[in-house]
């Protein structure tokens, strides 16, 4: 027997948490963390249109924390948990790539594809 819908959306959203928590970490020691902070919130606020269950991401100069995301997507498909994140992060890199010119995607995206991949593999179990 598969695993419960909402156990698979726990270890995404613990997955995820701890991927934009490495961002965090990193690339708030390249700008800082009150201008991460705003561009983190500037990405969710035109993604929450397509991916309302970014709305749950709580950002301040402390970190990222998913905390009320865990309760609000328990009734929301993995797949769609995953495409939110998928987008949310593409999205990101982008406001990236435009503010540095790709630094800061150089420095993250050995830690992100094989996130991404791992999140990919809980879905499809």
């Amino acid at each position: 027997m598969g695993r419960k819908k909402t156990d698979v959306n726990l270890d995404l959203i613990d997955l995820y948490s701890g991927l934009l928590n490495e961002i965090w970490g990193k690339v708030s020691e390249l700008i800082g963390e009150g201008l991460l902070a705003f561009l983190i919130l500037l990405t969710i606020d035109r993604m929450s249109d397509k991916f309302s269950i970014l709305r749950g991401i709580r950002v301040s100069e402390a970190g990222i924390s998913l905390e009320t995301m865990r309760n609000q997507c328990r009734d929301t498909s993995p797949e769609d948990i995953h495409r939110a994140f998928q987008g949310f992060i593409k999205s990101l890199f982008n406001v990236f790539t435009a503010i540095t010119e790709n630094v800061i995607n150089r420095e993250l995206f050995s830690a992100v594809l094989p996130k991404l991949r791992e999140a990919e593999k809980m879905i499809s179990r």
